[in-house]
């Protein structure tokens, strides 16, 4: 591989870790009895995931997939998590 095209993985890969670094306390803040199924679905669209994503069937790519959602509402899902 060139090392132009190393650097734009690299730079591609540092910044998808950057964003999950970000989002991690925030999905802390989604787990634990408090978090109720309520909490889950207002989440489930805050998050703008597709209709067919229920607190049933979703998966963690699910919660990876709305990541730069996730930091864009960094204060709604904290204060989400303030009234579980």
């Amino acid at each position: 591989m060139k090392a132009k095209n190393k650097d734009v993985v690299t730079r591609f890969l540092l910044s998808e870790v950057d964003s999950y670094n970000k989002a991690w306390p925030l999905i802390k803040l989604c787990v634990g009895e408090s978090f109720e199924k309520e909490h889950w679905k207002r989440l489930i669209t805050m998050l703008d995931m597709p209709k067919e994503v229920t607190l049933d069937n979703m998966k963690f790519k699910h919660l990876l997939d709305a990541v730069p959602i996730m930091i864009k509402k960094t204060k709604e899902i904290k204060e989400l998590s303030d009234k579980a």
